[in-house]
């Protein structure tokens, strides 16, 4: 066998290696239990000196993927020993986020503390940068550390490979936000179908036709489904879904209004925006400033999440609110019963939204519309 790896690239060949070994235990090429090729064999398969192997080796067993067992080899134990006896062993769960910006991981992680401390349990928090290796190796840490279980918030819903082999194996693991494609899990989610519904429902009830829809460029459930609440309320409203009328937008680390303003200038006949989330429609705001557009004279606004901020803008954003809170404490409460195997099957948990409105849709300046300057919460 002779598995490549570059030369001359800057990348230490330990690390080459690692990674290849590494990506062939995902893959399930070796499964839980399996010996690894001797090592002779490896330094033969990648064309590399002994001393080079042991590191990679070395690596791999630090980070939880192997076991090594003097004069009988190397083990593979990723899978294998996460798959054991209900209960909990230990006083410690991961919590690991894409990112810490904004007030909604902060207040989920509030609730999910909550919820710990009610069954002893204490929270070790990561965030892993957006990045989907960080968030493999931030996972394969924890469970090195043998945590009884972790709640993800992943980066999206695609990079799935390590969680969907970490799931499999019957290690306790919650999703919270989005789900995974194409992988049976425990998750708690909003209902971001109904958000976006509603949302959009609301803006057509002020009189709306062209409203553009501006998401992220960001292949995660969750804004899939806030567009299709969208595009669904279009259609049962019998107005037409124009695709013209969508944007998307570079999320992380921050969303660029010059982008926004060009979309806008480009498409003067939107006289409404729903926003994905409140990070993209506060890069609206800034874009109609650009462009000399009133909020919400000139163009309603309406966002999702319900951030900190939304209520103190100038104008106060019109948005959908999520239940962060609710959402850790279920989270939480979902790992205790999977790792005490107290869950017969998926534990698939959707949580209820609710409008807030204020000012930025300009339901204010209707006497038919009921609002107020503090928001009126409408549960969907």
């Amino acid at each position: 066998m002779t598995w490549e790896i570059q030369r001359g690239n800057g990348v230490p060949l330990y690390l080459q290696v690692s990674e290849n070994l590494k990506q062939r235990i995902l893959n399930g090429e070796w499964q839980p239990g399996d010996n690894l090729p001797a090592e002779p064999d490896l330094c033969e398969a990648f064309g590399v000196a002994r001393g080079t192997i042991r590191q990679a080796l070395s690596k791999l067993e630090s980070e939880g993927y192997v076991r090594r067992e003097r004069g009988r080899g190397t083990f593979v134990i990723w899978g294998g020993e996460h798959a054991r006896a209900p209960g909990l062993p230990g006083s410690q769960i991961g919590f690991v986020v894409p990112y810490v910006r904004d007030s909604f991981v902060s207040t989920i992680l509030l609730g999910a503390e909550r919820a710990a401390a009610e069954h002893g349990l204490s929270i070790l928090f990561k965030h892993v940068e957006n990045d989907p290796l960080r968030q493999n190796e931030v996972l394969a840490m924890l469970v090195a550390q043998r945590l009884a279980g972790v709640v993800l918030y992943p980066v999206d819903s695609v990079h799935a490979d390590s969680t969907a082999h970490l799931i499999r194996s019957g290690y306790p693991v919650v999703l919270v936000d989005r789900y995974l494609r194409g992988l049976h899990s425990d998750y708690v989610m909003s209902d971001h179908f109904g958000g976006g519904l509603r949302a959009t429902q609301h803006l057509i009830q002020l009189g709306h036709e062209r409203i553009a829809f501006i998401s992220w460029r960001d292949p995660s459930v969750s804004l899939e489904h806030r567009a299709a609440g969208f595009q669904r309320a279009l259609v049962e409203a019998g107005l037409p879904y124009d695709p013209a009328l969508t944007c998307e937008v570079e999320g992380y680390p921050t969303v660029a209004s010059d982008a926004i303003a060009e979309f806008l200038t480009e498409h003067p006949e939107a006289t409404a925006i729903f926003a994905a989330n409140d990070q993209i429609a506060l890069g609206a705001y800034q874009a109609a400033r650009q462009l000399g557009r009133r909020i919400p004279h000139d163009l309603a606004l309406v966002g999702f999440d319900n951030l900190d901020f939304t209520m103190h803008l100038d104008v106060p954003l019109t948005t959908v609110a999520q239940p962060a809170a609710e959402i850790g404490q279920q989270a939480v409460k979902a790992l205790v019963r999977r790792i005490n195997g107290q869950a017969d099957d998926w534990q698939q948990i959707i949580l209820p939204t609710r409008l807030v409105i204020r000012r930025s849709c300009g339901a204010y300046l209707r006497t038919d519309v009921p609002a107020s300057p503090d928001g009126v919460s409408l549960p969907r």
